[in-house]
């Protein structure tokens, strides 16, 4: 069914099957400047251009000044502000915010796909909804979501510090299934969270020359533990084993889609944009790797001069960065 779903999107270009969750502030506020002028008028416009007939539902906050937007829904929600936890002081501070407009929204849509979409970025394809359904092997006992969910690769940590990360995944752009996507976003606000205490006294014990959490490792880590009430909470960056590793590719290889933006139809906010890929990134190619090698031996991955350009860049940089890290941290 929904391989057929897919080839009627690519034939017809129609994608009123789709809502897209345009999540986040459309202006700068105090203590948050980074905020394109426009962008997010952007953002809503390509969507129009790549996604006709997709609904279009606006999550953000009040006192917003949206003279100029089109969109199909407005959600409205009231600011929880950052993270006021006192106990909790090495929580993520937007965390909340991530999550409140995400769930606003994504309560609201009423098709079987969805887009989560930060406000601050834009699409230039649609490439993605074909990525998405080409992928289709799990290991089945690794399966969490009823498909495929499409994460770009920007900002999709691999390594850090010249160092093996794990769940770090991206907060740009989700697509998949209303229903994963609600697995992901659909948690507890950070006071509410029954994890919180546990991951607090985790990070506390933590070493003091340890590299803290990511706030995408932390995010991650909350999804990840109401899926999987086993997973692993971390007590900083680099807290796992071989086995660890290991289960966290097996878990991409059957769930997620790692996408590059330029190939995935995603368009970039200024600030994350580079000429050359970071080194410490997945690529989608390193995403076929371990689809291949956990999912589906048959695939044929295509030489790539990018790929091979990236991986002699890393071969030079990731050692260097982890003997840098290891002087400092010591």
């Amino acid at each position: 069914m929904h391989r057929i779903f897919g080839d009627i999107l690519l034939r017809e270009q129609t994608f009123e099957q789709i809502s897209v969750v345009v999540q986040g502030p459309v202006q700068n506020y105090q203590g948050r400047t980074h905020h394109e002028e426009g962008i997010t008028q952007r953002c809503l416009e390509s969507i129009r251009t790549h996604l006709p007939g997709a609904k279009i539902i606006l999550s953000t906050w009040p006192d917003q000044d949206l003279s100029g937007l089109v969109y199909d829904q407005l959600v409205i929600s009231q600011d929880p502000g950052t993270n006021s936890v006192a106990e909790l002081p090495q929580f993520p501070k937007n965390y909340n915010r991530q999550l409140v407009s995400t769930q606003a929204g994504l309560a609201q849509v009423t098709t079987p796909y969805a887009i989560k979409l930060r406000s601050d970025n834009f699409i230039i394809g649609n490439e993605f909804v074909g990525i998405q359904q080409n992928y289709p092997k799990s290991e089945s006992e690794q399966k969490v979501f009823t498909e495929k969910v499409v994460i770009n690769s920007n900002l999709f940590r691999r390594t850090s510090h010249g160092r093996t990360v794990l769940m770090s995944p991206s907060d740009f752009f989700y697509f998949g299934t209303t229903e994963d996507l609600k697995k992901i976003w659909q948690q507890p606000l950070i006071e509410d969270q029954p994890i919180a205490e546990e991951m607090s006294k985790a990070m506390n014990s933590a070493s003091t020359t340890s590299c803290t959490l990511e706030a995408e490792q932390f995010y991650c880590q909350i999804w990840l533990k109401a899926l999987n009430p086993s997973t692993k909470v971390m007590q900083h960056r680099f807290d796992y084993t071989k086995k660890d590793i290991i289960a966290w590719e097996r878990f991409l290889a059957s769930n997620i889609i790692i996408a590059d933006p330029e190939t995935m139809g995603l368009g970039l906010r200024k600030i994350s944009k580079r000429k050359l890929k970071r080194a410490n990134e997945f690529s989608h190619i390193d995403w076929l790797k371990l689809y291949k090698k956990y999912c589906d031996c048959s695939i044929t991955i295509a030489k790539d001069y990018q790929q091979w350009s990236l991986e002699i860049r890393r071969a030079f940089k990731l050692p260097l960065s982890n003997l840098s890290s290891r002087f400092k941290h010591k």
